[in-house]
């Protein structure tokens, strides 16, 4: 191969290394920015299928994740939210919202649980 041909192609196969390693980066600093919320409180709609869960969480933050781990006797609410990328806040402020979540199956009387405290919910 001629000279030239082998800077080019090693100049393609840098910067698609270089792209590659930066997409990874950028995936992993998003994720790093996805925080676990409290859910406060729900209220049943929809025949007991629909939770519609209270949280509360900066204005500036998105709602990513709203699931529900079921079993027999609970349903557990996990809800996520994403900072915004090169964010800064100058005050802690929080808003509620309301999330909504659909089971499987009608609620009838299972516990709901928050995720990530523990804590048993209670219906509003």
């Amino acid at each position: 191969m001629r000279k030239p041909i082998k800077r080019a192609v090693l100049a393609v196969a840098v910067a698609a290394a270089l792209l590659i390693g930066v997409s990874v980066a950028v995936a992993a600093v998003r994720r790093s920015q996805e925080i676990d919320l409290s859910v406060n409180s729900y209220r049943v709609s929809d025949g007991g299928r629909l939770l519609d869960a209270q949280v509360d969480v900066h204005p500036d933050f998105d709602i990513v994740r709203a699931e529900a781990d079921e079993t027999d006797d609970r349903v557990l609410l996990r809800v996520s939210a994403r900072q915004p990328a090169l964010w800064w806040s100058g005050a802690d402020v929080a808003q509620e919202r309301t999330v909504r979540v659909m089971l499987s199956r009608p609620l009838n009387g299972r516990t709901v649980v928050d995720a990530h405290t523990g804590a048993v919910l209670t219906n509003q």
